[in-house]
């Protein structure tokens, strides 16, 4: 009897996992491309696909592939078709499994941001945690492209742009999976990460706001810092002071809580933060308690400032940026209906308040003290 069960405990794992043996697997590695880089963009009628890829890529599918890398492109009237058109080009079988960066240009950013990356989130190959970025001010093709000339590794440049992010943030949060939850929220702005070129780099300059999930603008970097003040994800951050003094976050923790009073929105953020001194290029002594009290006040103001540049945005603007519905929908469920409705006339009357703590550490002095 055992054995009759373990026999038939044999056969349906055979059966199971051959059922999900995919026409991919069956091929081997070096009949593979395994796309390192996907650019979507969109002109005439058409979207465009580009991809980057290692003619070497089977050797080493997870580190990037060896060899010379190559592009290949196809076009169509939707994404996938594109997509499809590449792979029917393509001499090699076309993966995404192993692709790490989408970046989509801002023509096709103004299709809407749900219709580009609707396709890649019905493979079952795509990585849910590759990053999506925006090319700002060009097609994706053209960064890719002028890349290629300059015999850039756009990948690896890629790699340097998100561990950028890493050193500045505690999570990327420009993830596929992570977009894809953001467009189901229909009340706030979606924003994702712009890049732009310069000096042979791509250099991230701030958030590209997408409302109703078309690209509408630009944030700045001190606007976009506000908004990680928001989001709790600051990990560095730097604080330039008119006494000469410069320091650095090296902690920081935010909450963000929500009232409501009638019609009324009431937003508390308290932020709790510590620095260390950089650079001190005043005379002055400033590690004695009169001084270290004063610039603990002065850096208070500036981060306060940072996060009503972002605030400002959100009134002036009319946009969510900061999910202010989410937090509302979150912590008042059984009152959120009452101002669903309205929220776009409503974002703009919300009111902020701010509560930050900060302390100074003193940094390792070598020699004479100022």
């Amino acid at each position: 009897m055992k054995f009759k069960w373990l026999l038939l405990l044999a056969i349906f794992c055979f059966l199971f996992l051959s059922g999900c043996t995919h026409d991919m697997n069956r091929r081997e590695i070096d009949e593979i491309n395994f796309i390192h880089v996907m650019g979507i963009d969109y002109s005439e009628g058409n979207f465009i696909i580009t991809v980057v890829y290692s003619s070497g890529s089977g050797a080493d599918k997870e580190g990037g592939g060896s060899g010379k890398e190559e592009v290949s492109k196809g076009q169509g009237v939707t994404p996938y078709d594109a997509y499809v058109d590449l792979k029917l080009k393509n001499k090699k079988s076309i993966s995404i499994a192993n692709t790490g960066y989408f970046i989509i240009g801002e023509r096709a950013c103004s299709k809407g941001i749900n219709t580009c990356i609707d396709f890649l989130s019905r493979d079952e190959t795509t990585k849910m945690d590759s990053l999506i970025f925006v090319t700002k001010g060009v097609d994706a093709a053209e960064f890719i492209e002028d890349s290629m000339e300059e015999e850039q590794i756009i990948h690896e440049d890629l790699q340097a742009v998100e561990q950028k992010q890493k050193e500045l943030v505690t999570r990327n949060d420009n993830t596929l999976i992570n977009i894809l939850n953001e467009i189901e929220n229909e009340k706030s702005s979606v924003i994702i990460p712009y890049l732009i070129t310069e000096e042979k780099a791509f250099l991230l300059k701030g958030y590209a706001v997408f409302d109703n999930l078309v690209l509408v603008d630009y944030l700045d970097m001190e606007t976009s810092s506000g908004v990680n003040f928001f989001k709790n994800i600051v990990r560095e951050f730097p604080i330039y002071l008119e006494d000469d003094v410069f320091l650095s976050i090296l902690y920081t923790r935010s909450k963000v809580k929500s009232e409501l009073d009638n019609k009324q929105i009431k937003v508390v953020i308290n932020v709790d933060f510590e620095t260390m001194v950089k650079e001190v290029l005043s005379d002055e002594s400033i590690f004695n308690k009169k001084e270290l009290d004063r610039l603990t006040i002065k850096q208070n103001e500036y981060i306060i400032d940072i996060m009503r540049k972002a605030t400002n945005y959100s009134i002036v603007n009319g946009r969510d940026i900061l999910q202010i519905a989410r937090l509302i929908e979150n912590q008042h469920t059984s009152k959120w209906s009452d101002y669903e409705e309205n929220w776009e006339e409503l974002i703009s009357e919300i009111q902020y308040e701010f509560v930050v703590n900060s302390k100074i550490s003193k940094s390792f002095i070598f020699g004479k003290e100022r």
